[in-house]
């Protein structure tokens, strides 16, 4: 599942990680939208940031060895 890590303009940096939840088909996700860029958590919470406080966006791999 994929972790986000959102390097900010100010220095700082914002991670999302997978926390796992039964089912299987629940996972992180991430959407662009006019000015912002919003992160989705596997229960349907959302959070906004503005895409003009955003250096640089990066996700880990969906798939990992087990």
């Amino acid at each position: 599942m994929p972790d986000f890590t959102v390097k900010m303009k100010d220095g700082t940096t914002r991670e999302f990680h997978e926390r796992a939840r039964a089912g299987g088909s629940y996972t992180n996700s991430m959407r662009y939208e006019p000015g912002f860029v919003v992160f989705k958590d596997e229960w349907g919470a959302e959070i906004s940031i503005p895409t003009e406080l955003i250096q640089e966006i990066s996700k880990s791999p969906e798939r990992r060895g087990w």
